[in-house]
């Protein structure tokens, strides 16, 4: 069970993330440090004595499963209040059980109708989350 704050993305929220997860994974790209190109040497002086990380940022694929309209609406209000809260927020994925601190960037490509699923009686709304991750 995937969580936010300890809040379950599923039960709470209706929110299943569908992919992108693997990209949490990915380490952060090296800060290009000091170079020092002297016209009288071959190749370039590199100093390696300290290391840095440039932003490391995913997007995931997420959608919200609901019974309604105005349920749809309750969950996606709860999810974007308990996200957007002041500092960083706490996203466990159980899939690789780790917690990530994580504060959000943006969200879009959001279906432009609210869609019933054939045979169902919910809706399923498909969108991009991008979070900026410590």
């Amino acid at each position: 069970m995937d969580t936010l704050n300890f809040k379950n993305l599923k039960n709470d929220f209706g929110l299943i993330i569908q992919t992108g997860t693997a990209s949490l994974l990915n380490y952060p790209e090296r800060k290009e440090g000091l170079k020092w190109d002297w016209a009288e040497e071959n190749g370039t002086e590199y100093s390696l004595r300290q290391v840095f990380f440039k932003d490391k940022e995913v997007t995931l694929k997420c959608a919200i499963l609901a019974s309604s309209p105005t349920d749809f609406w309750a969950k996606y209000n709860a999810f974007f209040q308990e996200l957007t809260k002041p500092e960083w927020q706490r996203l466990f994925i159980f899939d690789h059980d780790r917690t990530y601190e994580v504060f959000y960037k943006k969200s879009d490509s959001f279906q432009k109708t609210l869609k019933r699923l054939k045979n169902v009686p919910k809706l399923f709304v498909k969108f991009d989350l991008t979070l900026q991750v410590r």
